[in-house]
């Protein structure tokens, strides 16, 4: 699953998996035998709408984490070449579905061109 982009095959694995997940959490939510028949099904789609919230927040800091790590310690300034340490601040990313998460994002400052500056993707691989 390194490609650019995963495959219809990979992503189908992925939501069964997912899908295993949920039964997981259903089972830690409510106990074995499950909800009673007081807990009505908009209960449920809350519960399982937070929990969604959840994976996509630990899946996408992961990812994003990951992504930013092949950075490395430095990145050169694209006006100088200068280079300048990356560091890390926090911002807030809006995502799909009204989903928010906090996220640490590289960004760069040359002291030679006083200016800041976002580290570009690594290059791909030949």
């Amino acid at each position: 699953m390194s490609s650019v982009r995963p495959s219809p095959e990979d992503i189908r694995k992925l939501r069964e998996l997912a899908t295993e997940w949920g039964k997981v959490i259903a089972r830690r939510a409510f106990g074995p035998e499950g909800p009673g028949q007081e807990v009505s099904l908009t209960v449920m789609e809350e519960l399982a709408l937070e929990v969604s919230r959840g994976l996509v927040e630990g899946t996408l800091q992961t990812l994003l984490h990951q992504q930013a790590q092949t950075l490395g310690e430095e990145h050169p300034c694209p006006d100088c070449q200068h280079l300048c340490p990356v560091q890390y601040e926090t911002r807030p990313l809006y995502l799909k579905g009204g989903h928010q998460l906090q996220q640490d994002e590289p960004v760069c400052h040359c002291p030679d061109c006083r200016r800041d500056f976002f580290p570009p993707p690594a290059r791909p691989r030949p």
